[in-house]
């Protein structure tokens, strides 16, 4: 994974610089959602002039990774489970981390609308309690697929977005463009 994400920064790098084209770099931060709780993220992409754009204007392609503060505080556990359990509690097991791809295309000069998708993962527990003790039942992973609609004002030197996400709530980043 480390190898991955070194491989793609060196060609989001690259290629803009190849291509003659701009590239930034941007920290996000999401508030509510479906997780409601504080999320970071960090994005890097490019920006090129293409004659994809309906206008002839610029196009965005970014790929970012996020971690959200979801980790909650699970109860000692013993390690016989009896027959039956008087409830079951699922527990979030670490932070939710998330892989995503950004597009935008200009609106006007500077204004971007984007929209991205991603994929994110979060290790759960089942607890189970019967009286006055905890019992670790199952163990998984879930994992969701994540989308993200909304704006970036980008200029050179200056990259701003607000937006929302499926999971994150509301996202705000600020960046740099170079």
């Amino acid at each position: 994974m480390k190898r991955l994400l070194t491989a793609l920064t060196v060609l989001l790098v690259l290629v803009p610089t190849l291509c003659s084209a701009e590239g930034y770099v941007m920290v996000n931060y999401g508030i509510g959602g479906d997780i409601d709780e504080p999320s970071l993220g960090v994005e890097m992409g490019g920006i090129f002039l293409s004659r994809l754009h309906p206008e002839g204007g610029a196009v965005s392609f970014g790929l970012g990774v996020s971690v959200a503060d979801t980790d909650e505080d699970i109860p000692a556990t013993v390690f016989s489970p009896p027959a039956g359990f008087d409830q079951f509690i699922e527990y979030n097991d670490g932070n939710e981390q998330e892989v995503y791809v950004s597009i935008g295309a200009e609106m006007i000069p500077a204004l971007f609308a984007v929209g991205g998708i991603g994929y994110s993962g979060q290790d759960t527990v089942l607890i189970g309690r019967s009286g006055d003790q905890f019992f670790e039942v199952d163990s998984e992973s879930d994992n969701n697929v994540t989308w993200m609609l909304g704006m970036r004002y980008i200029i050179q030197g200056l990259n701003v977005g607000l937006g929302y996400h499926s999971r994150r709530g509301i996202l705000a980043g600020v960046g740099v463009a170079f």
